[in-house]
């Protein structure tokens, strides 16, 4: 009986995503149905598809297929493992040179060797990279609403409050006339250093922590601009 590894990832940036449960139900259905053994499912939640490199579960599935520890790798479907088009090639040559077999629950075997297999391995690249793309496109369409709506977007950014809906934002006058201040000083030839010594000599607080730094300083005339 072939050893099989699974790996399942949840995207942070794709509200879409199927859910890690899902995955891993599907991935243990599937061994099942082919009769392999599955010896472990690695996970990583929560992190984008954009690349392997800061994703420590598909660096466990890579090693293992390269030191060829285990028969097959499944996952749900290819973009799991990863969006980046050259990535996503690598990688499932990676796979054909180890002699290890990447099963996708969605796709089937991804590492056949016919002239048509070899041709949808480029196209299977490119249309996860095209999903990663629409996804950043989506979300900065998303957040450019909420901008124009006047909602939070992240953390509440210095010179606004957040309202009693926990929404929308409004100017706060007090920190509105520091960065009025702030730009003053910028335009009297004071350094981002020299701004952030003067705010905290003055006892002005920032909106976190108890110090003014020149990256605060900097990142508000930035945006004053």
């Amino acid at each position: 009986m072939k050893t099989a590894l699974g790996y399942t990832r949840l995207s942070k940036d794709d509200a879409k995503s199927v859910s890690l449960d899902y995955q891993r139900a599907e991935i243990e259905k599937y061994c099942v149905g082919e009769g392999l053994h599955l010896i472990g499912i690695e996970e990583d939640n929560g992190i984008s598809g954009k690349s392997i490199k800061a994703r420590p579960a598909v660096t466990r599935v890579l090693r293992s297929v390269d030191t060829q520890a285990i028969d097959c790798v499944i996952v749900y479907k290819s973009d799991r493992m990863s969006r980046d088009g050259i990535e996503s090639l690598q990688i499932e040559k990676l796979f054909l040179r180890k002699g290890v077999d990447y099963l996708s629950v969605t796709e089937g075997s991804l590492t056949s060797e016919s002239v048509d297999d070899e041709f949808m391995r480029y196209i299977r690249a490119g249309l996860n990279q095209r999903e990663r793309k629409l996804i950043g496109f989506r979300t900065r369409q998303a957040l450019q609403r909420k901008k124009e709506k006047g909602e939070r977007v992240g953390t509440v950014p210095f010179g606004m409050r957040l309202l009693p809906d926990g929404v929308h934002l409004e100017p706060d006058p007090q920190e509105q006339d520091v960065i009025k201040l702030i730009l003053s000083l910028a335009k009297a030839g004071l350094s981002f250093r020299g701004i952030a010594r003067e705010l905290n000599q003055r006892g002005i607080k920032p909106k976190s922590g108890n110090q003014w730094a020149h990256v605060q300083v900097s990142r508000i005339i930035r945006e004053a601009a």
